[in-house]
């Protein structure tokens, strides 16, 4: 349909301290999962997204982050 558009985002990114000392700290990987939905219609659209990082700021203590978000927009 040409007024449906869904998407997926996956995405891991590693952050490495570049410290070889013995107290170094360990990379941390930080992983992101999000889904995209939006549909028009005339001068109305209605837009969604969930997404869930792991790591937040790359710390391994942090919970993980969960956003979910719909909007609607009209046009006149």
């Amino acid at each position: 349909n040409d007024n449906l558009s869904v998407s997926y985002t996956e995405s891991s990114e590693t952050y490495d301290a570049q410290d070889n000392a013995t107290t170094a700290i360990a990379d941390v990987d930080q992983d992101i999962d999000a889904l995209q939905v939006a549909y028009s219609m005339g001068g109305m659209s209605i837009k969604a997204y969930q997404m869930e990082v792991t790591n937040p700021s790359f710390d391994e203590d942090a919970d993980d982050a969960k956003v979910t978000e719909i909007a609607l927009g009209l046009a006149f």
